[in-house]
């Protein structure tokens, strides 16, 4: 994901649209590809300076959509990765969604 710096919007537009492709692409299994897929996107998120990302929604929407790639995930992360603790989060799919969709109007202007 490429950081846009000075302008939170256009990170976040940014953010979505690599969440977006990366449920639309990545299979729900738990190979190693798929896995350093998953991995990288978190890694990427957690960059993210310009803005603070909604990493738990996030997590909760992946949780729901890939639960095979999401359990192996957790379950490949050594019990000191940086990752893990992104891993005991737990929300509802349909209220991530909603928070999602909210931090994402927050930028607009009326």
């Amino acid at each position: 994901m490429k950081e846009t710096r000075g302008n939170p919007d256009e990170g976040k537009k940014q953010m979505v649209k690599d969440l977006q492709t990366f449920l639309k692409q990545a299979a729900d299994d738990d190979n190693p590809a798929n896995i350093r897929q998953f991995v990288a996107l978190l890694h990427n998120f957690l960059r993210i300076k310009t803005f603070t990302p909604p990493i738990m929604e996030i997590m909760a929407l992946i949780k729901h959509e890939k639960p095979k790639l999401y359990h192996a995930t957790r379950l490949s992360l050594t019990t000191t990765s940086n990752l893990k603790f992104l891993f005991q989060v737990d929300m509802d799919p349909t209220k991530a969604a909603s928070r999602l969709e909210a931090f994402l109007s927050s930028g607009k202007k009326k």
